[in-house]
């Protein structure tokens, strides 16, 4: 089972119940008459309809049960940066470096 309350099964996502926790822990499914039965340490946790098209999300009335609402996004005006000296670099005729590397100017 995934961290997020969701199993995978036949191309489709399906929510467990928040209870018992078990996000992230191995589960059993087992499919019998297009239904599902989900398993946890030899306990059943969920009996789920088996949907027909795969790509879907099939959300747990009980999915987040108990899980507290991200809280809202605070907003505060915050800089997104501020502005620095620029160093100061020693400026050079470019002659000085065709000297360092050996290079030629024909002019």
């Amino acid at each position: 089972m995934s961290w997020d309350g969701f199993i995978s099964y036949d191309g489709v996502l399906y929510g467990l119940p928040a209870h018992p926790p078990v996000a992230g822990a191995v589960v059993l499914v087992r499919e019998r008459h297009r239904t599902l039965r989900v398993y946890h340490q030899g306990q059943p946790i969920a009996t789920l309809t088996k949907q027909p098209r795969s790509q879907e999300i099939i959300y747990h009335p009980e999915q987040f049960a108990g899980v507290s609402p991200a809280p809202a996004i605070r907003r505060a005006d915050q800089p997104l940066g501020h502005q620095v000296e620029a160093p100061s670099v020693a400026v050079r005729p470019l002659r000085e470096y065709d000297q360092l590397f050996g290079v030629e100017v024909q002019a």
